[in-house]
């Protein structure tokens, strides 16, 4: 099976499945008859712009990622309202608590990397904590002032 080949069984396979590990993966891609190394199908994963994005109940899953920047946006500041609960501006870096203790601060991290915006440098996650380094305090309070504009849209129940 060549590489087209096996990038589109991929996307058919994350399409059809709940699939939360590459290890999940590359096991259906096995029973499926494309022979591949974890290191192919992480290429592949990142060469098709699949992301994992969480379900009601905290579980991460592979996706197709939206392809317009819209929607990319779109996406960032739903994750950030439905589970931010503190951010906070430190010099040239926004430091972002997770509302929920369930490794959601990589996804938001993977999220934040995704969107085009030239002020953000990079992301560091933790499990409920993610670093967001920007270009300059002023982008750092710029960022963080947006950011926290829309925690401040939840609803409360």
């Amino acid at each position: 099976m060549n590489y087209k080949e096996r990038r589109q069984l991929i996307y058919e396979l994350i399409q059809t499945n709940k699939i939360e590990t590459q290890e999940q993966l590359l096991l259906l891609l096995q029973a499926h008859g494309a022979n591949a190394t974890q290191a192919t199908i992480s290429r592949d994963i990142h060469a098709l712009h699949i992301s994992k994005v969480p379900d009601d109940d905290g579980r991460s899953y592979y996706v197709k990622a939206p392809s317009a920047a819209v929607n990319r946006e779109r996406q960032l500041k739903d994750a950030i309202r439905e589970r931010v609960a503190t951010v906070t501006a430190v010099q040239f870096t926004v430091v972002i608590q997770t509302s929920m203790k369930l490794t959601y601060a990589p996804i938001l991290a993977g999220l934040i990397d995704d969107i085009d915006n030239d002020d953000v440098v990079g992301t560091i996650a933790g499990t409920d904590t993610l670093l967001v380094i920007l270009k300059d305090a002023e982008a750092a309070a710029s960022f963080a002032d947006w950011a926290q504009a829309i925690v401040k849209e939840r609803k409360i129940y």
